[in-house]
């Protein structure tokens, strides 16, 4: 309720500060009165500044609808392989961590060499 009454007030406050000011700046300022009033822009201005408020009012844009929607949820199977994934062990010391990523350095350095040869090949 009270951000409903913050963004009422949001929408409106231009159209209740600007139409006012015309009215006091055309009562004060003679040149100004004529041209608002005169030349029919204080009506033109004061449409412009309600078109606005009123429609926000009545037909809220859908940014503000979707602003309550809830993120999307994962399907059944995404969540199935979440709850098969094993995690990592946190036991792990950081002896075993380095041996490890040397194991898979390794693997990575013969596949390289692998595809040297083949590309040497290729290129003979």
């Amino acid at each position: 309720m009270r951000a409903d009454w913050r963004r009422l007030l949001r929408l409106w406050s231009p159209p209740l500060i600007g139409i006012p000011a015309m009215l006091v700046l055309g009562l004060w300022i003679r040149e100004v009165g004529y041209l608002l009033f005169g030349h029919h822009l204080f009506w033109i201005f004061g449409i412009i500044l309600l078109i606005n408020p009123v429609s926000e009012t009545f037909w809220p844009s859908p940014k503000t609808r979707k602003k309550r929607r809830q993120p999307p949820q994962p399907s059944k199977k995404a969540r199935e392989r979440m709850v098969r994934k094993k995690p990592q062990p946190t036991s792990v010391t950081p002896a075993g961590r380095l041996a490890s990523l040397l194991r898979q350095k390794q693997a990575l350095d013969r596949q390289i060499e692998k595809l040297d040869t083949k590309e040497k090949e290729r290129v003979e």
